[in-house]
């Protein structure tokens, strides 16, 4: 993990259950990967790098390898996980939103974990 004046995204696990489409909507906004399904989700595990072309797919890769231990344990607990990216230029507006959904909805949504990088 870099420092925040060095880093170029903010990646958030989010995990939620029973909400409406609009606030669905607004957590899954800037979401590079939708988890929904333990079985499908443990298969797409093994992305490729693609060599010197580092591409949104090579950091979806990374961030399923953070965050494989909690994707499975919230699966099994019947959440629908989105990892979130958001670019630096966006400031924290959108971390914010997502703490407070956290909080607003107690157990239906989960912001699980923050990296940047």
């Amino acid at each position: 993990m870099t420092s925040s004046a060095k880093s170029k995204y903010k990646v958030l696990l989010v995990a939620y259950k029973d909400i409406d489409q609009k606030t669905k909507n607004i957590i899954t906004k800037y979401s590079v990967c939708n988890i929904k399904n333990k079985d499908v989700f443990l298969g797409q595990t093994n992305y490729q790098g693609s060599g010197r072309n580092f591409n949104l797919n090579d950091r979806v890769s990374i961030y399923i390898g953070w965050f494989k231990d909690q994707i499975i344990e919230k699966l099994d607990q019947g959440y629908t996980l989105d990892i979130v990216e958001i670019h630096k230029s966006y400031g924290n507006t959108r971390e914010e939103l997502l703490k407070v959904l956290d909080i607003e909805y107690g157990d239906n949504i989960l912001v699980l974990d923050i990296q940047e990088i």
